[in-house]
Parts: structure tokens; C-alpha cells; sequence
């Protein structure tokens, strides 16, 4: 359990003083540029510019008093950043057997599935999992995390877990093998750049058979199936409901969860109304239901520790997520609707007719600097 409040943040200069929270490597190494607990300079800050690096966590002094829970160990997730990342970095190579890494993969699965079965917290903080700067890379990390919690919702057993979990973390390797120019265009792809785009799915299955013979068919089903749709509007074979495997199933809805939740080259990532408004809508004519209404029970929309606008305006962060009404969650509220700091008080939103209408990435600048000059008290605690 990390019982450090942190937040991730885009690299800007006006980080300078903050503490780091979360160890920065340069990209596509295991290699370590600056270690937690680090308190950032300008020229740390320049550097990791200078990398490449356009995110890191950092120490959240704002919620020093919140003891935030992890679905998976720390440990856990470097051990699945390094066998990914060696994947990732050698499909270009040809002739490669690729043996050693697929095993890694296969180990990799076996902790996630171990961590999140030992875990018995109610809800699942997915977004503080969200730690890497490659979104391909971290993509795969979070939907294998989330399909995992789905399946043992679904009562899965450990071993059908394991294979879910290789499966999920390979479901868009294929994209490795995409002209890097259609992968990270800004705006729209053209309906020719888009067809290219969707043969990443067979790419990526046509890759693993020959190279990896050690992940089971049952896994590498996923990397083709996890765009098939139950109303046949998927691709790339337009499957309907009974002909799409049922862990391509759990990995569809996974994929399209976590796709929503992320800031993409072309896109901001979407609000949890948004998500929930899209989630509802297409479960059960695209998405398979039960295994959104899984989902939905098990993995927190709003995260603890997430800074969040009220509908009625007042600016709080989430100290309990809800299982039930995702919108409502348990909040601390810091700021009134101009930013103007008051005493804190914790609120619970269920049933109170105010539901979560935004997410922010960091607190305004008005409340930082309140903060700086006379700390909040904290009452109903």
C-alpha cells in the first residue's frame, strides 16, 4: 500500500520545489532519470523535457491526510513496465524467437492476477495505476489490470485470469507494426489512414503465432477479437455476439474504458459522465452488459485521490470512491466555486442531488496559493 498523496501532472517549469513521487526512466529503458523523492529543480525539470518526458507524479501536500490504496504493488508494476517494454521494443526485429520475453510475459500475468486476488478493497483505483509515458505502453498495462478485475467479478478462475491477463497485455501490440505517422496523428485519420490503422488487430495476432508459441490460443484470440462488436459493426471480421470469445469480450469493454479515461495525442480524455453516459448506452447492443455492469461495480469511475468540480461547483477530492452510484462518491470539499479555499469537511454526494462533473489534472493556482500561506484545517474527520 503507497500511503503517499500524490498526483500526475504535465512537466512545466512551475513544478520547481515539488517532490517527486513516482521514479521517472527514460523512455523505452529500465533505466532511472530521477528517483522519488527528489525535490525538482528547474534543471530537472529542463531535462526531463530534454527526454521526452511529458508527465511525471508528484507529492500532493493538499492531501497529506489521504491514505491512498493501490489495486497493484508497486513491485508489480515495474516488474510489468520492463517484460512489456522489451517486448514492445523488439517486434521490428526480424528473426527474433522472442522465447524469453513472452515468458516474461506469461510471469507478469501470473503477479497481476495474484495481486489483484489478494486485494479486497471494494473499489479499484485505476487511474493512479496510470505512471508511464508510452500510450500504447500503458494502455496495455491498464487493460490487462481492468480485465482481470472484470473476470474475477465473473468469477473466472485463476488460470482463465492468467490467460486474460496475457491476452490483454498483447491486444495492441500490433500497433508496433503501424506507420508511426498514422499511430500518433493530431486530428482524424482519413477513412484510408483508419483501415490501415485497423489492421493492427490481425498485425499483432499474425505476430504472436509465429513468434511466440508459448502464449495459448485462448490468449492471443483477444489481440483479434478485441474490436469485434455483438452487433457485427466491429472488425476485423464483423463477428457477432455468439462468435466473439467471451475473454474478447471482457477485454473490448477494457479497452473502450480505458481509452476514454486517457489524453491522446488528438483528444482529452473524458469526463465520468461521459464515460458512464457511453458505457450505458452500448451495453448490450456492442458490449457484452454483464460484463459493463461488472466493470462498473469494481472499478472506480472517480479514483481516490482524484481533484473534482462538483455540479453545484464547489472544488473537492474524492476520499471514498462509490460502488453504486459511480457520480457519487465520497468527497473532501477544499474551495468554494470561485477557488476561494474554506474549511474542509468531508461530504458523501449519495443522494444529495450533486454528482461529480469534472476531473482536474492539478488544483488552480488560487487554491495553491492559499494553501502556501496558512494550511487547511479539516473538520467532519
Amino acid at each position: 500500500m503507497d500511503k503517499t498523496a500524490m498526483r500526475k501532472v504535465r512537466v512545466d517549469l512551475r513544478l520547481a520545489g515539488q517532490y517527486l513521487a513516482k521514479t521517472v526512466y527514460e523512455l523505452n529503458t529500465t533505466r532511472a532519470l530521477i528517483r522519488s523523492g527528489t525535490r525538482l529543480s528547474e534543471s530537472f525539470l529542463h531535462g526531463l523535457m530534454r527526454h521526452g518526458i511529458n508527465e511525471i507524479w508528484v507529492a500532493d501536500e493538499m492531501m497529506n491526510d489521504l491514505e491512498i490504496r493501490e489495486t497493484v504493488r508497486f513491485e508489480t508494476q515495474e516488474i510489468a513496465k520492463t517484460a512489456l517494454q522489451n517486448v514492445l521494443a523488439n517486434v521490428r526485429k526480424s528473426g527474433a524467437t522472442h522465447s524469453e520475453h513472452a515468458t516474461a510475459l506469461v510471469d507478469v500475468a501470473h503477479r497481476l492476477v495474484d495481486d489483484i486476488l489478494r486485494n479486497d478493497h471494494v473499489l479499484h483505483n485505476i487511474e493512479r495505476i496510470r505512471s508511464w509515458d508510452s500510450y500504447t505502453f500503458e494502455h496495455s498495462i491498464q487493460v490487462a489490470i481492468i480485465a482481470i478485475i472484470i473476470g474475477r467479478e465473473l468469477y473466472l478462475t485463476q488460470e482463465q485470469l492468467q490467460r486474460l491477463g496475457i491476452g490483454a497485455m498483447l491486444h495492441d501490440i500490433g500497433k508496433v507494426l503501424i506507420p508511426q505517422e498514422i499511430l500518433n496523428k493530431q486530428g482524424s485519420l482519413t477513412d484510408d489512414e483508419f483501415d490501415v490503422m485497423k489492421t493492427h488487430t490481425t498485425l499483432g495476432w499474425n505476430f504472436v503465432h509465429e513468434r511466440f508459441s508459448v502464449i495459448m490460443p485462448t490468449s492471443s484470440i483477444v489481440i483479434i477479437q478485441h474490436h469485434e462488436r455483438l452487433d457485427g459493426s466491429g472488425y476485423p471480421q464483423g463477428l457477432q455476439d455468439h462468435q466473439i470469445h467471451s475473454l474478447s469480450k471482457i477485454v473490448a469493454v477494457a479497452d473502450v474504458f480505458d481509452a476514454m479515461r486517457a489524453d491522446r495525442i488528438y483528444r482529452k480524455r473524458r469526463m465520468p459522465k461521459e464515460v458512464l453516459t457511453a458505457l450505458t448506452r452500448d451495453a448490450g447492443p456492442k458490449l457484452d452488459a454483464r460484463m459493463v455492469k461488472a466493470l462498473l461495480s469494481r472499478v472506480a469511475l472517480v479514483s481516490q485521490g482524484e481533484i473534482v468540480r462538483l455540479s453545484n461547483g464547489l472544488l473537492a477530492y474524492v476520499t471514498e470512491p462509490s460502488m453504486d452510484a459511480p457520480l457519487e462518491p465520497q468527497v473532501r470539499v477544499v474551495a468554494d466555486e470561485d477557488d476561494t479555499p474554506v474549511r474542509r469537511y468531508e461530504w458523501n454526494l449519495r443522494d444529495s442531488g450533486c454528482i461529480v462533473e469534472s476531473t482536474l489534472d492539478q488544483w488552480p493556482a488560487k487554491v495553491l496559493k492559499s494553501a502556501e500561506q496558512k494550511p487547511f484545517d479539516v473538520i467532519g474527520t
